[in-house]
């Protein structure tokens, strides 16, 4: 093959892997709506657990575990029995150089998939000791109420709820239950905590997450939360305390 033909060829070759792999993370997006959708009519599509920690149960799953995996998230131990496969996920907190913590605040869930596609979300309990299990549902519930946007990647939800706004979690909680941030910084009346993590896994990855919260500096009251992720970022706003 002449030279100019070998070029047009690794072009083509190139622009057919980039269509491929645009096409599949398109599938990938229509799944993570449906969810989206999902989650707006909760109690149709969802069960919950909640003596011990919570439990998220899917009756209709379209998460994938390819999906799961594709957004940057792997098992630390995965055990599969048939047709059922369980994770247990554990984030990594990311801190600044020389600084240690007397005790361990990675982040840990249990994901259980059916079939291949994602059934159950587990939570353990320890969470919810400076974390109202009725917060956390609110914020998953305003999730399905979250406007995309597609260009950026990104989703934008207000929590307005008045149950939930009473329940945000205040700054000395969230210190307690996640310890010392990434990175903290005060600009303009709001505290602003990242926190970072990675997963542990057997497998390589370069994927980090950012959890970043904002707080009402003189209040501690918690104003607003967002995840940046390899795939794409979410965020809350909390409605002002009244």
């Amino acid at each position: 093959m002449i030279p100019a033909r070998r070029s047009l060829a690794r072009r083509l070759l190139v622009s057919g892997l980039a269509g491929f792999v645009l096409l599949l993370s398109g599938c990938v997006y229509l799944r993570l709506l449906e969810f989206k959708l999902q989650l707006n009519k909760f109690d149709r599509y969802f069960a919950l657990h909640t003596d011990d920690g919570v439990a998220i149960i899917c009756q209709e799953p379209v998460i994938r575990v390819d999906d799961v995996r594709w957004f940057g998230v792997g098992p630390e131990l995965s055990t599969r029995l048939g047709h059922a496969e369980q994770w247990r996920v554990r984030m990594v907190k990311q801190l600044p150089p020389g600084i240690t913590e007397e005790r361990n605040h990675d982040l840990l869930l249990e994901l259980g998939f059916a079939d291949d596609k994602l059934n159950r979300i587990a939570i353990p309990e320890s969470y919810f000791t400076v974390m109202p299990k009725a917060f956390f549902l609110g914020v998953i519930k305003s999730l399905g109420r979250g406007k995309i946007d597609r260009t950026g990647k990104s989703m934008e939800t207000a929590v307005t709820a008045p149950d939930v706004a009473s329940a945000r979690p205040k700054l000395a909680a969230v210190s307690t239950l996640l310890g010392r941030p990434t990175e903290s910084r005060v600009e303009a009346g709001i505290t602003l905590q990242r926190y970072r993590y990675a997963p542990a896994t057997k497998e390589e990855t370069t994927a980090v997450f950012d959890m970043i919260l904002r707080f009402r500096t003189a209040s501690g009251e918690l104003a607003g939360w967002q995840a940046v992720t390899p795939a794409g970022k979410i965020g809350l706003n909390f409605a002002p305390p009244e």
